[in-house]
């Protein structure tokens, strides 16, 4: 692909119209040439000042009293239609069904009972205490905490691969980017050196694995720290972001990490992609492709000793 050829499909790109094929090679040519990159990185600034300026028009606001009025008709009308026609007892018996496969629903992802997407690669489990670390997956203070800290982890999954795919793959965030080492000071020191300690970890291994960019970004309204990278055409995220857990929660799951060694687990699926995950006392990390369930979370077993020590040494000297 020449750069004439990249300009006239950029906004096509931007708007995810492009095949797979093409997207990769667009992805290709963005890597070596530097100048794509900044007219690419123009015209999403552009899209987001203009997105961002009809967000703020007062024109396009709904009034205020628009929204009472329409809330204050809707209720009357509900109410009317109840009084003229009440619930039988067949669509009583439907609510009730409904009700009580919400709370099965609920209850099972509250157990999070590992299933076919919890169970890890068959082989040897890795050795966490490298480089003097310890497990990559903490243990709360009590099973009820668990419960909730692995339903919370379960929905923010949906979180990274929605940033894997609107920020790695087709550069479309509502906010755009700001460099890693910027997050880490403004934010969250478990950003600071993530990209180094990444790259020094693959010039440790031997295979085609790649450091693509790393920066920090937003989706959804959560802030992740995001180190791209790049293996046999596919493009892979690492992506951190804090759990909120409160201090004394912290402290009794920095406590029990001696207690458990568990591996790095392929937790869900999203969109077609794999995401495999792990987490410390306090933040969450997560690896998403569209690489095989297996090989995805081959990936995450290299990276994680090297990251979860770095942010676990973050933590500690908050």
């Amino acid at each position: 692909m020449r750069c004439h050829d990249f300009r006239e499909m950029a906004d096509s790109y931007l708007n995810d119209e492009l095949l797979t094929e093409t997207n990769h090679n667009v992805i290709n040519h963005l890597e070596s040439c530097a100048e794509c990159r900044r007219e690419l990185a123009a015209r999403r600034q552009l899209r987001f000042s203009l997105r961002a300026s009809f967000a703020r028009a007062d024109k396009l606001q709904i009034p205020v009293e628009f929204g009472d009025n329409l809330q204050a008709q809707l209720r009357a009308l509900a109410l009317r239609e109840t009084k003229r026609s009440p619930p039988r007892f067949g669509t009583w018996l439907a609510m009730a069904a409904c009700l009580v496969l919400a709370l099965a629903f609920a209850l099972r992802t509250m157990r999070h009972q590992p299933g076919p997407r919890q169970k890890t690669i068959a082989g040897s489990q890795p050795d966490w205490k490298e480089n003097g670390g310890s497990s990559p997956r903490s243990s709360p203070a009590s099973p009820r905490e668990d419960s909730v800290l692995m339903a919370t982890i379960a929905e923010i999954s949906g979180d990274a691969a929605g940033d894997h795919a609107d920020c790695a793959i087709n550069f479309r965030l509502l906010e755009p980017p700001i460099p890693l080492e910027e997050a880490g000071l403004k934010y969250d020191r478990a950003y600071l050196n993530l990209g180094d300690v990444v790259s020094a970890r693959l010039a440790q291994l031997s295979g085609g694995l790649q450091l693509v960019e790393s920066h920090s970004c937003i989706f959804n309204g959560r802030r992740f720290a995001h180190v791209v990278l790049k293996d046999r055409g596919h493009l892979i995220s690492l992506l951190v972001t804090n759990l909120s857990r409160p201090p004394d929660s912290r402290k009794a799951a920095t406590q029990a990490l001696s207690d458990r060694t568990q591996a790095a687990v392929a937790c869900s699926q999203s969109d077609g992609y794999q995401i495999a995950c792990f987490e410390t006392a306090s933040h969450a990390i997560f690896v998403v492709s569209d690489l095989a369930e297996g090989e995805n979370l081959a990936v995450t077993r290299l990276l994680a000793a090297s990251v979860y020590n770095h942010i676990a040494h973050a933590e500690g000297s908050a």
